[in-house]
């Protein structure tokens, strides 16, 4: 866990370093819009689009990853409480039979 946080805070000071020495005005065109920002502005909104799209895949794979594992402990359960529950119908009926046999 360590090594992520030195990591991340490295390259966060090595994107920052480069962020401040490019301060110069651009043009970005992108489909049919085009607009003058700077470069500083530019790699931060990029900087935070690729953190967001970072994020957003690692929760749905996570996501995905835990559906899984549900889903097969769902079955598991599943046939438990089928188990169980064929259980307690049959054992409501044998109660039910001999029932009727103290009767007769």
């Amino acid at each position: 866990m360590k090594v992520k946080l030195v990591t991340s805070l490295v390259l966060a000071l090595l994107a920052f370093v480069f962020i401040t020495q490019n301060t110069d005005v651009v043009m970005v065109n992108f489909l049919s819009w085009s607009v003058e920002i700077s470069i500083v502005l530019l790699v931060f909104i990029m900087l935070g689009v690729g953190i967001i799209i970072g994020w957003s895949l690692n929760s749905y794979l996570r996501f995905v990853r835990n559906r899984k594992r549900t889903k097969g402990q769902g079955n598991t359960e599943m046939q438990s409480n089928i188990v169980r529950d064929n259980l307690t119908t049959n054992e409501k009926e044998g109660v039910e039979v001999q029932e009727d046999k103290e009767l007769s």
